[in-house]
């Protein structure tokens, strides 16, 4: 009995092992952290508005250093553990060095110099901008990951702006819909004017595309992940509610309340990319990018 028993024991210790070097990969979970990346980097802000706007410039980086505090209040108010990180190096000027302190920024410090692309350290196939950002969202084993952006287009316009919320093609529709739905219920047109215009989801999954290549890679982990591309900095009505700081804290709450909606709803997809060596459609875009950075697997990228 007991020479069995050791038998057993011995068994499911192998099987145990056998699942720990299978699991190389890490894959998301619902029991993971929420993970907040702030868009861009200090000294490669991204958007900005054209000209001040109630006195301010609002740069799309510096903006989310202040307010991405209160997204990731209002996900832990609900019970859920959430990081908020971002690819550049920390602040060393106030007030961003303070805001950085207040959040609890994890500085990833890999700012992409002259927009070059990575490949991703767990798909090395996805090759993109900003990929480290997805990557640690990866290595987290996000339940969700929420890449905070604005958007502009050139010159003040007082137009309604194609608001959307990008979202990865497997995973992240739940999460992304859940946080337009939450927008269009409390901040566009209910004071952001947007002349009735509303927050769409749209997908994006072909790596050439902007975004593609960090939303394929949570994709492939079974991450949820979108992209917030809600308000538009050239837009004079939006940019007048995000200069107003207490209309751009609610903004932040409420994309944090669209991610609290999206996690209580229990509607986690989890696909998980069923082959590694296999290319992937969205894989194409960066092909040559790929094989001058010898990527592994490159070659299966130009077929």
């Amino acid at each position: 009995m007991c020479k069995r028993l050791i038998q057993v024991v011995f068994v499911l210790a192998l099987v145990v092992l056998g699942l720990s070097a299978c699991s190389s990969i890490p894959t998301g979970s619902r029991n993971g952290v929420v993970v907040l990346d702030i868009g861009h980097f200090i000294g490669g802000e991204g958007a900005s508005t054209p000209g001040a706007i109630n006195g301010k410039i609002i740069r799309e980086c510096a903006f989310w250093y202040e307010y991405a505090y209160y997204v990731k209040r209002e996900i832990e108010r609900s019970g859920y553990k959430c990081v908020v990180c971002n690819r550049g190096n920390a602040p060393t000027t106030e007030p961003l060095r303070s805001f950085a302190r207040r959040a609890g920024v994890v500085q990833l410090r890999r700012p992409d110099r002259n927009a070059a692309r990575y490949p991703s350290h767990y798909h090395p196939d996805r090759v993109a901008s900003g990929m480290v950002s997805a990557d640690y969202a990866i290595y987290r084993r996000a339940s969700a990951v929420v890449f905070l952006h604005h958007n502009s287009s050139g010159a003040w316009t007082n137009s309604p702006m194609p608001s959307i919320i990008l979202s990865n093609r497997y995973n992240g529709r739940p999460l992304a819909s859940s946080i337009a739905q939450t927008l269009n219920r409390e901040v566009l047109n209910h004071g952001m004017d947007n002349g009735g215009r509303e927050c769409k989801v749209q997908v994006r999954y072909v790596d050439a595309d902007r975004a593609a290549g960090w939303l394929n890679a949570c994709d492939d982990s079974g991450i949820p992940a979108a992209v917030i591309e809600a308000a538009f900095l050239n837009n004079r009505n939006h940019a007048a509610y995000l200069a107003d700081p207490a209309k751009a804290r609610y903004y932040a709450e409420s994309i944090g309340r669209g991610v609290v909606a999206y996690l209580r709803s229990g509607q986690a997809v989890n696909h998980v990319r069923a082959d590694e060596n296999k290319a992937d459609e969205g894989s194409f875009g960066y092909a040559a990018e790929s094989r001058r950075l010898k990527v592994p697997g490159a070659k299966l990228l130009v077929r």
